[in-house]
């Protein structure tokens, strides 16, 4: 699903470069083919962001306001493997009476099973899929749908074809050295287990060390963020969570049911080293402005996300309002990351956030 209509599950990518002025031009030039065409390789080419058939690529349907909609698509034929199953089966049967056999060879059924891909493959239809993108060209950023490493490899290939770069994914390390100027290296995970030793407490990912810090910074601020230019936020860390651990014993474990935030299992998680890897993180501002969503902090994967109500009614206004709002959510996410760099990177904030947070999960995992 495209950045038209319904939640949202994406990654953010920094643009290095500016795009080209015929950027919308060499990617018409390698639009989609037609579906006719298409064998059981995957095959893949441009279109629209609008949906998966419309394969000319224009201003008119690809550009809103300053943004750009467009999609990867990729297809291939394939057959169902139950079908393939049931044919070889019956191709193997047929044989074997006629040869007087109970039994052939593996060649005969590879064969067997190559001849009937062959006759059904051209009577399969043919499966696609899309990887969007919605590209803010003014703030240099692209929001995109590939979730794993391989579906942004292959993108970003295609990409850089029409771009002459590639988009770089906003990663916590990326975002703290591209757009703060902090090494993540000199980012110190943090001890906030009061059971543990420094040595040993001090462990996760940069981005699970900030999704904790977030937890434990909403609850101590009563949920209220300092004021931004774009107005008085408030702050909310829900369930599911998720938490995780180096080293042998439970890895990673989960709370979904009941109320996760106040349960001891929470707790007790962070008592023994774990931090938060994914949770619900609910953003507000004035009445009935939300944005709901479930972040993925090790690679900072949004999934789900809700944008509040829009007011537009015709399709340029509603996605140039979601792109708005979508841009509100990421200028948030961002400032609260560096509000976490400043407070962990200074060595008189860290010493106090340690000695409170080891003071938060002692309290709660008691409940």
């Amino acid at each position: 699903m495209g950045f038209d209509r319904g939640n949202l599950t994406f990654r953010i990518c920094l643009l290095p470069d500016t795009l080209p002025s015929n950027f919308l031009e060499k990617i018409a030039a390698e639009c989609a083919g037609s579906l006719e065409h298409v064998t059981d390789e995957p095959s893949w080419g441009w279109v629209t962001g609008r949906f998966l058939l419309e394969t000319e690529i224009t201003e008119q349907n690809s550009k809103f306001g300053p943004y750009l909609h467009i999609c990867l698509r990729q297809a291939e034929r394939k057959v169902p493997a139950s079908l393939l199953n049931a044919e070889c089966k019956l191709e193997e049967l047929s044989r074997m009476r006629a040869n007087n056999k109970d039994r052939l060879s593996r060649k005969e059924l590879k064969e067997i099973k190559e001849g009937i891909k062959e006759r059904l493959l051209p009577q399969m239809p043919p499966s696609f899929s899309g990887t969007y993108a919605a590209i803010d060209p003014i703030a240099g950023v692209m929001y995109l749908t590939a979730t794993s490493a391989k579906q942004l490899d292959i993108f970003s290939g295609f990409f850089s074809k029409a771009a002459g770069f590639d988009p770089l994914p906003m990663t916590p390390d990326n975002l703290a050295q591209v757009k703060y100027g902090v090494d993540p290296l000199d980012v110190p995970a943090v001890n906030i287990s009061p059971e543990l030793e420094e040595i040993n407490g001090a462990t996760g990912l940069l981005g699970e060390n900030f999704l904790t810090w977030l937890w434990f910074f909403q609850e101590s601020h009563n949920g209220i963020i300092p004021p931004t230019r774009l107005g008085d936020f408030s702050l909310m860390v829900d369930g599911p969570l998720t938490f995780v651990a180096e080293g042998g014993g439970a890895f990673e474990s989960s709370l979904r049911k009941g109320n996760p935030v106040i349960a001891a299992e929470a707790r007790s998680a962070m008592m023994v080293g774990k931090k938060l890897r994914s949770a619900k993180i609910i953003l507000a501002r004035n009445k009935g402005e939300e944005w709901v969503c479930t972040l993925d902090a090790s690679q900072f994967i949004i999934r789900g996300l809700k944008l509040p109500d829009g007011e537009a009614m015709d399709p340029v206004d509603i996605f140039t309002e979601r792109m708005a709002n979508l841009d509100i959510f990421r200028q948030m996410l961002f400032e609260l990351f560096h509000l976490y760099l400043n407070t962990v990177t200074d060595s008189a904030k860290l010493a106090e956030y340690q000695e409170q947070a080891k003071k938060w999960v002692q309290n709660h995992a008691q409940h």
